[in-house]
Parts: C-alpha cells; sequence; structure tokens
C-alpha cells in the first residue's frame, strides 16, 4: 500500500512540474517572465501593448511607375555587341 502511495505522489509531483507556471492576464507577478502575455506591468500581468499605435488601416496600394516607351530598347545594355558602337 505504501509503495502505491509513493508511486502516486511521485506521478502527481511530475505533472505538476511539467504544468504552466505562467498566469494569466489580471494575476500577479514579479517579472514578465512569470505572465503568459509576456509583460508585468506594476506587479500584474497585463496584455501585451499594440505594436502600432493609431494606425488609420492598411496603407494604399502603390502603383509601379514604368517609363512610357520600348521596353526592349530600355533593358539592352550599351555595350551590347551589335549595336554598331
Amino acid at each position: 500500500m505504501r509503495r502505491v502511495f509513493w508511486a502516486l505522489a511521485l506521478v502527481t509531483t511530475l505533472v505538476a512540474a511539467c504544468g504552466e507556471t505562467r498566469r494569466p492576464i489580471g494575476d500577479e507577478c514579479l517579472r514578465s517572465d512569470d505572465c503568459l502575455s509576456g509583460v508585468c506591468s506594476l506587479r500584474t500581468c497585463v496584455a501585451a501593448p499594440t505594436l502600432v499605435t493609431g494606425a488609420g488601416g492598411s496603407p494604399p496600394d502603390e502603383t509601379p511607375r514604368i517609363p512610357p516607351g520600348d521596353a526592349s530598347a530600355a533593358d539592352a545594355p550599351a555595350d551590347a555587341p551589335g549595336d554598331g558602337g
């Protein structure tokens, strides 16, 4: 009977040791490592701050500026063979 008790106590201890020890938002903390959010402020776990403040949405799509004209002539290097130079 004693062996069963100690085996059960050992298993319970191992399960408790492998569990999550960080605290949810609103619980007390001493360091940021103590919180699930990773932020400890005024000894309380708080949500992480927003990355961008005052953002009004996504930026507008940009269109590439391609100069008008013949693209094949603009892509050819100036010192290419056969250009008469």
